[in-house]
């Protein structure tokens, strides 16, 4: 019994929808036969434009014409008439719109929590399915980015948020056009604007920032130190092999000990002995 019950459902629907509201049919035919007499009544109005049948749309935008509710055709800029006893016209902005996205915490993917807050560049594409489609589109996609933002950052480290924004930007961008691409709704971007951090967590990261570098700094040196050492005993070696050698740097030694500070008194070796024995 459920199989006929269901198609006498779907033969009904298709009925009234190739009716246009046929149970109504014959007020629908008055009110718009009213209407086409009110246009003949205000032809005379209509060039000074002070006759309610005249609908403009600015540019930017499309106009939507419902008759009884239903979808009849769409406007572009300009001045047009329409049936002001079966028609309604509905302007829908097609310039590109900003979203603000307020600070929202968010758990990082090493349970770090982090305040994010966003902007998002969007512009209407298909008026009919922005209308249409869904109830607001302009909240729907608000709650659409807060849920896709999470999403991103929790796939992410702090360092990798704090590092990649242009890359999880586009991130959100890529994810947020494939749902909005129903609403006849196109995402331009979307770009997190700051990403704020707790206090504590703030000076613990200045902390390992600052023992990171120590402790860099110490490799820096203690590898200077030792190329130092291998450069000394390098020399040590040539010396100990050319005894002439030792007194030339002997010599200079001395010169740099004259030459520097105030020294009056120098005593000097009358031999420098190399290290080799005989």
């Amino acid at each position: 019994m459920a199989a006929p019950m269901q198609e006498a459902m779907v033969d009904s629907r298709a009925a009234a929808e190739a009716s246009g509201g046929a149970g109504a049919q014959t007020e629908n035919t008055v009110n718009q036969g009213l209407g086409t007499c009110f246009e003949y009544v205000c032809c005379c109005c209509a060039g000074a434009g002070c006759t309610p049948n005249l609908a403009t749309i600015q540019q930017g935008y499309v106009g939507l014409v419902t008759s009884y509710g239903r979808f009849a055709r769409e406007l572009p800029e300009g001045r047009h008439k329409f049936n002001i006893m079966s028609e309604t016209v509905i302007p829908i902005n097609k310039m590109v719109n900003t979203i603000d996205v307020p600070h929202q915490e968010v758990m990082t993917q090493d349970n770090l929590m982090v305040k994010v807050d966003a902007v998002c560049y969007f512009k209407v594409v298909d008026a009919r399915k922005a209308y249409f489609e869904v109830s607001d589109y302009t909240s729907a996609i608000m709650q659409l980015i807060m849920v896709t933002l999470r999403t991103v950052i929790g796939e992410n480290t702090l360092n990798e948020v704090l590092l990649e924004r242009t890359k999880l930007n586009a991130r959100v961008s890529d994810l947020l056009s494939a749902s909005a691409a129903a609403w006849g709704v196109d995402i331009d971007r979307v770009e997190m604007k700051s990403i704020d951090i707790d206090d504590k967590m703030q000076r613990a990261m200045a902390a390992k920032t600052e023992a990171t570098q120590e402790a860099e700094a110490k490799i820096i040196q203690a590898r200077a130190q030792r190329d130092s050492a291998m450069i000394l005993v390098e020399a040590a070696q040539k010396m100990d092999s050319h005894p002439g050698a030792l007194k030339l740097q002997w010599f200079e030694t001395l010169r740099i000990i004259a030459t520097q500070g105030q020294n009056t008194t120098l005593i000097v070796p009358d031999t420098v002995q190399t290290g080799k024995k005989g």
